[in-house]
Parts: structure tokens; C-alpha cells; sequence
């Protein structure tokens, strides 16, 4: 045994987990916090979803459809959000908010008649339910320069759709 293939053996280990062990481990831990926050999302989602159809006024839970464009469900909306997401009510986000830029709400459709119904992203609706659909901004948590830099992009825009059932009682 020589003396020079025992260093080289420690090298070619210690390259094997500087350059391939190491960053598919980084890989693996940055998309479960990836996951982790998606889930917070989505359950913010679905508690604002639920809160925001018992803050409507019963006469406009008659309709069809009530649509985001109504300004009294808009703000209902945007506040209970903005509390459940940690955001100021402009939707910019405050401290230890999951959120690292302006949340964008996309859509918002309460659906009270014409059940069975479909969504806009084609999740079936089978009993009254809320649809909402927000843009989340997320930063990479790890090598977060080095992704950055890669991608050319600040943050990440995760799209997050949620169908909420309301609960009834039959």
C-alpha cells in the first residue's frame, strides 16, 4: 500500500461529499421547506376561504356566483387574509410572515347554486363552496445567492388554488 493512493482515496471521498452528497441533500431539504410552505399557504387559504363565506351578509348568498369584483367581499377577504398570512392590508408581508413579497389575489368565486359546478382550474364542485386563488413570492431558503443567481429571479411565485366546502346544515 502506498502512501500517495491513501491521500488520494481521502480527496476523492471528501469530493464525493463536498460536490455530490451535499448539495443533493440541499436539494432535497430546500424542496421540502418549498412543501412546508406551501402548506402553511393552503391552510391559510382554507381558513380565509371558510372565514370570508360566514362574514357575507345572507342576501348575497342567494346568488349563483358571487364574484371577487364585489368591493364588500374583496375587503372582507383581503383582512382576514392579511391577518391569517401575517400581512399588512396591503398584502405586503409583515414579520415572520411566510410570504417575502406582495401576495396577489387572483380569484375569488363563492359558489352557493348551480351545484355540481366546476372551478376555473377544474377542481369539481359538489357542494357550496369558496374558490380562491392567491400568488404567493418565496425566496430560496438554502444557497439562496447561488439560485438566485442561476435563475435570474428574487423570488419564486408559488400558485396557490384552493376550493373550500362550506360546511351546511342538513
Amino acid at each position: 500500500m502506498e502512501k500517495g493512493s491513501s491521500i488520494s482515496d481521502v480527496l476523492i471521498g471528501a469530493a464525493i461529499i463536498i460536490f455530490i452528497i451535499l448539495p443533493v441533500f440541499s436539494a432535497v431539504v430546500e424542496r421540502y421547506i418549498l412543501f412546508a410552505k406551501v402548506q402553511i399557504i393552503k391552510d391559510a387559504v382554507d381558513i380565509t376561504n371558510i372565514s370570508a363565506y360566514n362574514a357575507l351578509k345572507t342576501d348575497s348568498l342567494g346568488k349563483t356566483t358571487v364574484d371577487f369584483h364585489n368591493d364588500k367581499i374583496s375587503g372582507i377577504y383581503k383582512k382576514i387574509l392579511a391577518g391569517n398570512m401575517k400581512l399588512d392590508l396591503d398584502l405586503n408581508p409583515t414579520e415572520s410572515s411566510v410570504a417575502d413579497d406582495t401576495v396577489i389575489i387572483k380569484s375569488i368565486i363563492i359558489y352557493t347554486e348551480n351545484i355540481p359546478n366546476i372551478c376555473p382550474y377544474g377542481t369539481s364542485i359538489l357542494r357550496p363552496a369558496v374558490h380562491s386563488c392567491i400568488v404567493v413570492p418565496v425566496k430560496p431558503t438554502i444557497y439562496s445567492r447561488i439560485i438566485r443567481k442561476i435563475t435570474g429571479k428574487n423570488t419564486f411565485k408559488l400558485e396557490v388554488h384552493v376550493d373550500s366546502d362550506i360546511p351546511i346544515n342538513n
